[in-house]
């Protein structure tokens, strides 16, 4: 075998290891748990982030409910709640009402994830993520 076949070789093996011990890391921990749906009125406690960030997105990409994606919509993602669900979140004195037509890729203690355009009603989009009210209407 060769210099350059045996170091691909020990590269390969050393991946495949980190592979193995990522995957049974992964599996050791707990599922996520896809919290239930709120009714209406209630209020509730979570941390809440943004997406959108110029360029992240593409202007009009379809959203998870089929709507053109617009970053400075007033809109969320959210795991459980349906599509056109309205949700008042608010932070440290300031709200805004926010329809969910997208889906996260997020789990607890993250429950929303607001559009840019709705998280600057709120908070300054540096601090990328802040622990919310939120009130689904």
């Amino acid at each position: 075998m060769t210099a350059s076949a045996w170091i691909r070789f020990v590269r390969a093996a050393l991946a495949a290891g980190a592979l193995a011990a990522s995957a049974t890391a992964f599996a050791q921990t707990a599922p996520l748990q896809p919290q239930p749906p709120l009714a209406a009125g209630t209020l509730a406690v979570c941390s809440a982030t943004w997406y959108g960030a110029e360029g992240e997105i593409p202007e009009g990409w379809p959203t998870a409910s089929g709507e053109p994606f617009h970053r400075f919509a007033l809109a969320a993602a959210h795991n459980s709640l349906p599509f056109g669900t309205q949700v008042r979140v608010s932070y440290q004195g300031r709200s805004v009402v926010v329809r969910v037509n997208d889906r996260g890729n997020f789990g607890w203690p993250i429950c929303i994830d607001l559009t840019y355009g709705a998280f600057r009603q709120i908070a300054n989009p540096d601090q990328g993520v802040v622990s919310v009210d939120y009130q689904v209407l």
